[in-house]
C-alpha cells in the first residue's frame, strides 16, 4: 500500500473520499470531503487512485451497463485498476470514484480496490434488485407520508403510520422518527397539537391519564365471600345516604336514635383482608380516579355492588354511635358491625324532608359539633367548586353550592373520624390519623381574596399513624373512617377497627405506615391527575362554548402578574393586565386563545361591558 500512496492520490478514510496532500515518514497528511485535513497512518486509508485529485468528492460518470459489464467479466475477479478500466474506458480519479461508488452499492459487484472485483450472481443480482426497489418505494411512501403530514391532508390509511407520533402525545415514548423528519420537537405536547391539527386526535382525546402513568382499567380480582359472623341489626333505624345526583358508589349514610348520632359506613374491610389480591391491588392505587369521563375504582365493581349502602335491600356495615356533649365534642359510645337498610337521597331530596326525622335532629346535635370546631379555630374555605362531566361528548360543568344538606353530611363524617380517633387515641391503637399544621400566619376575613389567601397558606394535611391535631378542622385527634369504598387508608382504618371489634391481634403502627407509604403516594399522584384533567376539561369547555362571557375575580397579585378566578367554571388563571385592577375587583372576561393542549387560556377583559 505504502509505494502506491503519492501526494494528490485519492483514497478512501471511514468509506468517505480523501486526496493525499503530503507523504510523511511514518503518516501522511489527507484532505477529507469538506475541506478539513487530518494527519493518520497509511494503513488507515484504502488507496483507488494516483490522482492528482481536483475536487472532493470526485464528480461521478454516467453508470454503466451493469448486466453488460458481467458478462463480459465471465465470472472472474478483476483488480480494481482493471474493473474501472472495462467499465469506464478510463484510468481517472473520477472513473475510480465511480467504481468504488458502483461496487459499494452491493448490487451488481462485490469486492474493493484491494480484494479486486467480482461480479453477483443473477440470483443475488435480482434479490439485492427487488431489495432496492422495495427500499425505494418505502421512500418515496415516507415522502409522501411526509408532504401528507406537512399540508394537514392525511388520509385514513396514514392512522397506523402515525402512532408513533401518538405515543409521544401519551407519554409512551420519548422519541419519534416521524416528527424528527418533520423537524418538530418530540414532547407530548408538541405532538399533541400536530394530531389535532391533522385531525387524528379531538380534544375528546384525554392523554393525561396516560402521561401520569396511570392505568384507566378496574381492579380484576376475586373478592373473598362475606365471613359468617355475627352483626346487630340496625335495620329498624331510618338511615339515609346522602350523595350528589349520579354517584355511584355510596359509602356512607346517617341515623339519629336514642340521642345518639349514628354514622353507618360500608364494610368491604369484611372481605378485604390485609394483603389480600384485593388489598393490595388497593394500596397500589391510594384512592378512586375521579374523572370527567370515567370513574376508576381502586376496588373491583364487585365491592360497590355487594357493599354500597342502599344498593341493596340490606347493606353490611361499620356502625358508629356519636354522642355530641353538651359543649359539642364528639364522643364514640357505641361502635358495631352492623346490618342496616338504607334509603339514598340526593341533597335536593334531602332538603325536601329537612323538616322530618332523623333530619331535624341530626341538623341540632351536628350544628352544636359545627360551632364547637369554629370556637376551636377550625377554617371554614369556601372558594368556587364545580363538578365536570363528559356527556355524549359535550362537557358538563355543575356549581357545587354549599348547602345546609351539604353541612350536614360533611359534619357527620367529621364528627365520626373525631369520635373515633378519640377513642383510638385513649387505647393507643393505630390508626391513619390524619393531621395539619397551622398556617404561618394568622388569616382572617370571609372574602374570596382572603379565602384564597388562606387556602395558599394552609399545609397539605399528613396521614401518620400517631395522633395529632388537624388545624384546618380544628380537631385533636382526628381520622377518616368513612370512605372505605374509596379511599385505601379508610379502607386500612377498617382493618384494624374489625380486628378490635373481634379481639384480634392488632395490626401494627409499623404494618401500618408501609402500607401508608405506597397507598399515600399512589393517592397522591391520582390528585394531580385530577386536577390537571379537571383543567384540561374546563379549557375543551370553552372549545365548545366560544362564546362564553363570563366574570372573573382578581384574588392574587405577584409582581405584574395577577391571578383572577372564575367562580362559574372554578378556573384559576394568570395574567399580566397592564391596567389598574383591585384585588377583589370583578370583571368580565371572555377568551380569545383557549389551547386545551397547552392547558392555557388567554382572557380578554371587558372593562366596560355592555349594560344588559
Amino acid at each position: 500500500m505504502a509505494v502506491s500512496l503519492n501526494t494528490g492520490a485519492l483514497v478512501l478514510y471511514h468509506g468517505k473520499f480523501a486526496a493525499v496532500t503530503a507523504i510523511n515518514k511514518e503518516k501522511i497528511e489527507i484532505r477529507v470531503e469538506g475541506g478539513a485535513s487530518k494527519s493518520v497512518r497509511p494503513k488507515d486509508v484504502e488507496f483507488l487512485h494516483r490522482g492528482p485529485v481536483s475536487s472532493l468528492p470526485p464528480k461521478l460518470l454516467p453508470e454503466p451497463d451493469c448486466a453488460e459489464l458481467l458478462e463480459l467479466m465471465e465470472g472472474e475477479t478483476l483488480p480494481f485498476a482493471d474493473f474501472l478500466l472495462l467499465a469506464y474506458s478510463a484510468d481517472t480519479p473520477e472513473a475510480a470514484a465511480s467504481a468504488w461508488e458502483l461496487i459499494s452499492r452491493n448490487i451488481w459487484f462485490r469486492g474493493g480496490p484491494e480484494a479486486g472485483v467480482t461480479g453477483r450472481s443473477p440470483e443475488e443480482v435480482a434479490a439485492a434488485l427487488a431489495a432496492r426497489e422495495a427500499k425505494e418505494g418505502e421512500k418515496a411512501a415516507r415522502e409522501a407520508l411526509l408532504e401528507r403530514i406537512r399540508s394537514g391532508a392525511v388520509l385514513p390509511e396514514d392512522r397506523v403510520n402515525l402512532r408513533e407520533i401518538e405515543q409521544v402525545a401519551l407519554g409512551n415514548s420519548p422519541s419519534s422518527r416521524l416528527l424528527r423528519d418533520l423537524g418538530i420537537e418530540a414532547t407530548p405536547e408538541k405532538a399533541h397539537h400536530l394530531l389535532l391539527r391533522l385531525g387524528v386526535w379531538d380534544f375528546l382525546t384525554d392523554p393525561w391519564p396516560s402521561r401520569a402513568g396511570i392505568e384507566l382499567s378496574e381492579p380484576d380480582c376475586a373478592l373473598a365471600p362475606l365471613p359468617e359472623e355475627e352483626r346487630v341489626d340496625l335495620t329498624a333505624m331510618t338511615a339515609y345516604a346522602i350523595d350528589d345526583e349520579g354517584s355511584d358508589d355510596p359509602d356512607d349514610a346517617v341515623s339519629f336514635a336514642d340521642g345518639l348520632v349514628w354514622v353507618h359506613v360500608a364494610d368491604p374491610a369484611a372481605s378485604v383482608t390485609p394483603e389480600s389480591d384485593a388489598d393490595n391491588e388497593a394500596a397500589a392505587r391510594g384512592e378512586n380516579l375521579y374523572l370527567p369521563e370515567k370513574v376508576v375504582h381502586m376496588l373491583p365493581p364487585e365491592a360497590t355492588e355487594r357493599f354500597g349502602l342502599g344498593l341493596q335491600p340490606l347493606s353490611p356495615a361499620l356502625s358508629f354511635g356519636i354522642r355530641i356533649a353538651p359543649d359539642g365534642t364528639a364522643k364514640l359510645e357505641k361502635m358495631v358491625l352492623s346490618t342496616v337498610r338504607v334509603e339514598r337521597l340526593t341533597y335536593h331530596s334531602a332538603g325536601e324532608r329537612w323538616e322530618e326525622e332523623p333530619l331535624r335532629s341530626l341538623r341540632q346535635e351536628l350544628e352544636r359539633f359545627r360551632e364547637r370546631r369554629r370556637a376551636d379555630g377550625a377554617l371554614f374555605i369556601q372558594l368556587p367548586e364545580v363538578k365536570l362531566r363528559l356527556v355524549d361528548g359535550a362537557v358538563q360543568i355543575t356549581p357545587c353550592f354549599v348547602t345546609p344538606e351539604r353541612e350536614l353530611v360533611a359534619n357527620a363524617m367529621l364528627a365520626a373520624g373525631s369520635a373515633v380517633a378519640g377513642w383510638a387515641a385513649e387505647r393507643e391503637i393505630p390508626l391513619p390519623f390524619v393531621t395539619q399544621v397551622p398556617p404561618e400566619a394568622e388569616m382572617g376575613g370571609g372574602s374570596i381574596v382572603e379565602m384564597f389567601a388562606l387556602r395558599r397558606a394552609c399545609a397539605p394535611s399528613a396521614v401518620q399513624c400517631s395522633p395529632g391535631r388537624h388545624a384546618g378542622l380544628a380537631l385533636e385527634p382526628y381520622v377518616r373512617v368513612t370512605s372505605p369504598l374509596r379511599r385505601y387508608a379508610d379502607l386500612l382504618a377498617h382493618q384494624q377497627l374489625r380486628r378490635i371489634l373481634k379481639n384480634e391481634e392488632p395490626l401494627s403502627a409499623e404494618w401500618l405506615e408501609k402500607r401508608l407509604v405506597l397507598s399515600e403516594a399512589a393517592a397522591l399522584q391520582r390528585r394531580r391527575l385530577e386536577r390537571t384533567v379537571n383543567e384540561y376539561w374546563t379549557l375543551v369547555y370553552l372549545t365548545q362554548h366560544p362564546e362564553w362571557t363570563g366574570r372573573a375575580i382578581a384574588v392574587d397579585r405577584q409582581d405584574d402578574r395577577l391571578t383572577f378566578l372564575v367562580p362559574e367554571l372554578a378556573y384559576e388563571y394568570k395574567n399580566r393586565f397592564g391596567g389598574k385592577v383591585n384585588l377583589g375587583e370583578e370583571l368580565t372576561v371572555y377568551p380569545v386563545a383557549v389551547d386545551p393542549a397547552a392547558l392555557t387560556a388567554r382572557m380578554r377583559i371587558d372593562l366596560h361591558p355592555a349594560a344588559e
